[in-house]
């Protein structure tokens, strides 16, 4: 599997992608069953770090071991990105609408960019800013966004927060691969989520879905490995050998999967502006492509 990692990095990315975007399959029908978005962070947090830490412990009990100094990478990776930023978009979810709370978050690909050339070095060429305004655009017109909503400075900015912290993951998790492998970075990483997520999770409500609905529990575990657990590992290799804000930008490919899927399994429409909208984000993606030397 490295060596697929090792050569195939782009398309490591593109699946990590593609199964953050399916995610909506699961999530309508565990909203539906009583479980909150905020339950679905812890579901997501201690599976992943559960499934991530027993591999390593069976595989390579020594990736397990991390010099205590550089807690930080993980509470970066963990805390920073992965738990505010969720938090953030559910609030803007709730507060304005999924189209707008979209299009907030993918402002990432923007952060990633001018902190990786600040911090390694990357270049910000021709093409990154070409695909980077291309994913853009194209976010916007798939998403769309509602003439009835009312945005206010906060909701905004809180919008644009969950996008920066969206972004940290990879600036985070770059620096601790120079250091652990990918499986431990997921593994700390989703460790330190799991902690904090004990401060936003009602138990309560998590008993009640158990005792009344316990297929639901198992419907949620399956949904974290292919939300968290798999594409963590998918995009966490790929970022070994891809560079950080192109690794970005071809992640807003999820915005194209979750619209196909609606498409298919909830027989939602997609305008003409959506459409043009996919075309431009695959367009991104293609450009980036074109060249290694990108």
């Amino acid at each position: 599997m490295n060596n697929f990692f090792k050569k195939f990095p782009s398309v490591s990315i593109l699946i990590a992608g593609a199964l953050w975007g399916s995610t909506g399959i699961f999530v309508r029908r565990i909203n539906a069953a009583g479980l909150d978005s905020f339950q679905l962070i812890f579901f997501r947090s201690i599976i992943t770090a559960v499934c991530m830490s027993a591999f390593l412990l069976i595989k390579d009990r020594q990736q397990m071991k991390i010099n205590p100094r550089d807690w930080w990478y993980f509470f970066g990776t963990g805390i920073l990105s992965f738990l505010l930023f969720t938090v953030c978009y559910f609030y803007t979810i709730n507060k304005a609408s999924m189209s707008v709370a979209a299009i907030l978050l993918y402002t990432a690909p923007f952060f990633v960019m001018i902190m990786s050339s600040i911090f390694f070095g990357e270049k910000i060429t021709a093409a990154k800013i070409l695909a980077l305004i291309m994913a853009a655009v194209g976010c916007i017109m798939i998403c769309g966004t509602e003439h009835n909503t009312v945005l206010t400075p906060s909701v905004i900015l809180i919008g644009i927060a969950s996008g920066f912290c969206y972004a940290l993951y990879s600036i985070f998790g770059r620096v601790a691969l120079k250091k652990y492998s990918s499986a431990a970075v997921t593994a700390y990483t989703f460790i330190f989520s799991s902690i904090g997520s004990l401060f936003v999770v009602d138990f309560n409500q998590i008993h009640s879905v158990a005792v009344q609905k316990p297929d639901i529990i198992a419907l949620t575990v399956v949904f974290s490995v292919l939300s968290a657990v798999l594409p963590y590992i998918f995009y966490t290799n790929g970022l070994k050998y891809v560079e950080s804000g192109k690794a970005s930008i071809m992640a807003t490919i999820e915005v194209v999967v979750a619209s196909l899927i609606g498409l298919i399994a909830f027989h939602e429409t997609i305008s003409i502006a959506a459409f043009f909208g996919i075309m431009l984000v695959l367009s991104a993606v293609a450009v980036l492509n074109v060249k290694k030397s990108v």
